[in-house]
Parts: C-alpha cells; structure tokens; sequence
C-alpha cells in the first residue's frame, strides 16, 4: 500500500470504533485484539488520533476510545493526514527529487491521473462507508 503501517492500522481502529454500538468504549487491548495490531503501536496511534480531535479518549476503569466525530463526517484522508503526511501521495512515484509537468519521469503523467483519482476518493469516502462494508464481511463469513 502507499500508506504507512501506521496508517492503515489507525483506518482499522476507526473502523472498529465506528462498528461499536453509540455510547460503548473500547479500549486499546481489545482494539488490539480484535484488530490485529500491535499494542504499544497502536496506543501511539490512538494518541495521535486524540490529539488531531477524530477519537476522544476517556480514563479510569470504565474508559476507553469513541468517535470524536459521526462516521459519516470523517474523511478517510482526514485520518490518513492524521497520521502520515499526505503530501506523500504527491511525491514522485519513482522517487525522483525534481520530477514535474517540465521534468517528468517515465511515469509522471500516468501516476498524476491515478493520483488525482485517489485524493478524490480519500475525500469522498468516510468512515461510515467502511464501517458498512465490514459490517456486510463479517456478516457474510
């Protein structure tokens, strides 16, 4: 994938929160579990989250994570830009340091138009659109 680990890890978490029934917390351990992640990594990735206001976060015995916002009104580049520089998207595919519309790589205009595709989709998709495809998988398994 073009993203980071991270990335795609904090996309899974949010998708597991936005599967949660409203008011119920879950916390990192179970998150961890359910998803496959890394614990350690993914309080890091929690916190990070948190601190860009997309998941608040509630202490004590009872807390736990929760959307800090509806499914519906996050972007998934919101949560990607929350934990990778989306800037990355627009780098050159090949790595080339100067690639441009004047200085283009073999690859340049091809990936221009995919690129351009996939921030609209990053813009366009949220997390309640995720949180309905998971839900129809587990369903069906």
């Amino acid at each position: 994938m073009i993203f980071s680990r991270s990335a795609e890890y904090a996309i899974r978490a949010m998708t597991f929160l936005a599967s949660l029934p409203p008011g119920r917390l879950a916390g990192a351990r179970e998150i961890s579990e359910v998803e496959k992640i890394p614990t350690p990594f993914l309080s890091k990735i929690l916190q990070n989250l948190v601190r860009h206001r997309l998941i608040r976060s509630f202490k004590g015995l009872y807390g736990g994570y929760e959307l800090a916002k509806p499914p519906d009104s996050i972007a998934l580049g919101a949560i990607i830009g929350a934990i990778d520089n989306i800037d990355r998207v627009s780098d050159c595919v090949l790595g080339m340091p100067h690639c441009s519309e004047e200085n283009a790589c073999p690859l340049h205009h091809t990936w221009k138009a995919m690129r351009e595709n996939m921030v609209q989709m990053l813009e366009q998709k949220t997390l309640a659109d995720l949180a309905e495809t998971a839900k129809a998988r587990k369903l069906q398994r």
